[in-house]
């Protein structure tokens, strides 16, 4: 686990150093240009050109690199990922290193000072882009501020020791202050990585209980509340159709002559065997079996006509019998199932309660009939009734 969040703060680390890095590329042409003007008729043309043109074409070489490791998702190793960006870094470092060494001599006081500053101003903007590298940044600063410098402490400007003295202040400040500031990033990056954790560990749990709260915790199937969520919101879709709901309701004949019997550890056994053979015949997406309570069960069939429902709830009866359960209290000795089949064309002006009922019903008439059967309710329910 410690390794996993290691690498996904190396990750975000490696994500956010390619996204700044969109935001300073404009930059980096706009001083590029800048400088280009600044030195024109200070240095011959075609150095001036070529190093304008190697400049451009680096940003253009990274802008097209990181856009391709942003659309393929950071999937390489963070590692090689940094390595790869501070290529990059470390060749519009020298680039600019390059230029204040050759260039910096030739110009007047003014202008000199002028390239100075904005040297600094893109090590200080490598310092926010590259926070989360801090081999990134070494490979752009170092090559970017040790070239001015160096012409500096050698004298040749007309700025002398104060300016010297006052670039290697700024530099100081720079490089004392980043490695604190990048520690603070990175522990930024680690508390965003443990607060998602937390969420994510939150949002299993709550899926985890909301599947308990609806599923019954000794068979396994849906339980009476996912029932009524599951039938509540197909009752609403049908009356919008004018569609039927089927309802098969299905007890365990002589159940409590069984458990005490056999006892109830058989009796939750018994239970269990049957709940399951109930929901194999819930075949379709919007079909739903469910424990309704004690040894009741519900087969619930949305889009269904009272010939399919009537047939299904004869298959499951018949089902249930040839597994053989032995129930030594009753004449044919195995369980069996009584079953009573609702059907209704549903409207917004009955609600579902009135499926239930008579699905029910015609369980109860089943029971008085002898048990091991089926029987529909007395007529189809029509709607508004």
């Amino acid at each position: 686990m410690m390794a996993d969040n290691q690498q996904r703060v190396a990750l975000e680390k490696v994500r956010q150093l390619y996204l700044y890095y969109r935001y300073s590329m404009p930059v980096n042409v706009a001083i590029a240009l800048t400088w280009g003007a600044v030195l024109y008729g200070y240095v011959p043309d075609q150095q001036l050109l070529a190093w304008n043109s190697l400049v451009i074409g680096v940003v253009a070489a990274r802008m097209l690199h990181s856009r391709r490791r942003t659309l393929q998702g950071f999937t390489l190793p963070a590692r090689r990922l940094e390595w790869e960006f501070s290529i990059g870094s470390a060749l519009m470092g020298s680039l600019w290193g390059a230029a204040s060494w050759q260039f910096l001599p030739a110009l007047p006081g003014f202008y000199q000072a002028f390239l100075v500053i904005t040297a600094y101003g893109l090590v200080s903007g490598g310092f926010v882009s590259m926070i989360t590298s801090r081999l990134s940044f070494n490979l752009f600063a170092w090559p970017t501020i040790l070239p001015p410098l160096a012409v500096l402490a050698g004298g040749n400007l007309e700025m002398q020791l104060p300016a010297f003295g006052l670039v290697l202040f700024a530099g100081f400040f720079i490089f004392s202050t980043y490695p604190r500031m990048a520690r603070h990033v990175e522990m930024g990056i680690r508390s965003n990585i443990k607060n998602e954790l937390l969420v994510e560990d939150l949002r299993c749990a709550n899926e985890k209980i909301t599947a308990m709260s609806l599923q019954d915790a000794l068979t396994g199937i849906s339980n009476r509340r996912a029932l009524d969520q599951h039938l509540d919101e197909h009752w609403r879709l049908a009356a919008r159709h004018k569609d039927h709901i089927g309802l098969i309701m299905i007890d365990v004949d002589k159940f409590k002559d069984y458990n005490d019997e056999l006892g109830h550890l058989a009796g939750d056994e018994c239970l269990q065997i049957v709940a399951q053979a109930i929901a194999s015949f819930s075949r379709r997406p919007a079909d739903m079996a469910a424990r309704y309570g004690g040894e009741e069960f519900v087969l619930l069939l949305p889009d269904t006509e009272q010939s399919g429902a009537e047939l299904l709830a004869e298959e499951v009866r018949a089902h249930i019998e040839q597994l053989a359960l032995s129930h030594p209290t009753v004449a044919g000795g195995v369980v069996t199932v009584s079953c009573g089949v609702a059907v209704t064309e549903v409207s917004s002006d009955i609600s579902y309660d009135v499926l239930i009922k008579a699905a029910d019903n015609a369980l109860y008439s089943a029971k008085n009939k002898g048990r091991n059967r089926v029987e529909l309710a007395p007529e189809l329910i029509k709607s508004g009734e």
